[in-house]
């Protein structure tokens, strides 16, 4: 009988993709938020979509996992306005997680207003 369970192979290890969502607090002043992750897995991109428009400059973001800080330049650019969206970049480094762990993202205190919904995409790596 083939198992029940969606996205689940022979072995009963979880493949695929997970997709994560987070909000943040207002960008305007510096902030983290948190999503933690139910299966081992490799963050791949994170992309945000603006709720309240980022008025006058950029929105500098850090993305930790329990390994370190994330490589590379992660932002949302200035007068992003209500509705707009994009990639904040790619993880290269500190990007595998184990099942339980938390992402954490911190921004900094971008001038203005702001605030963000965040999507973490992750590839599924091995979970038993």
């Amino acid at each position: 009988m083939a198992n029940p369970l969606y996205g689940q192979n022979k072995s009963d290890k979880m493949i695929g993709s997970l997709v994560l969502n987070v909000e943040s607090a207002t960008l305007s002043s510096a902030g983290t938020c948190y999503v933690a992750v139910p299966v081992d897995c490799v963050i791949k991109e994170v992309a945000y979509v603006v709720n309240a428009a980022l008025t006058t400059d950029k929105s500098t973001l850090t993305i930790k996992t329990p390994a370190g800080t994330a490589a590379g330049t992660h932002e949302i650019p200035t007068l992003a306005a209500i509705g707009d969206s994009g990639f904040v970049g790619s993880l290269t480094s500190n990007n595998s997680l184990k099942a339980g762990d938390a992402i954490e993202i911190e921004n900094d205190a971008a001038p203005g207003t702001g605030q963000a919904t965040f999507t973490v995409f992750c590839e599924v790596t091995n979970a038993a």
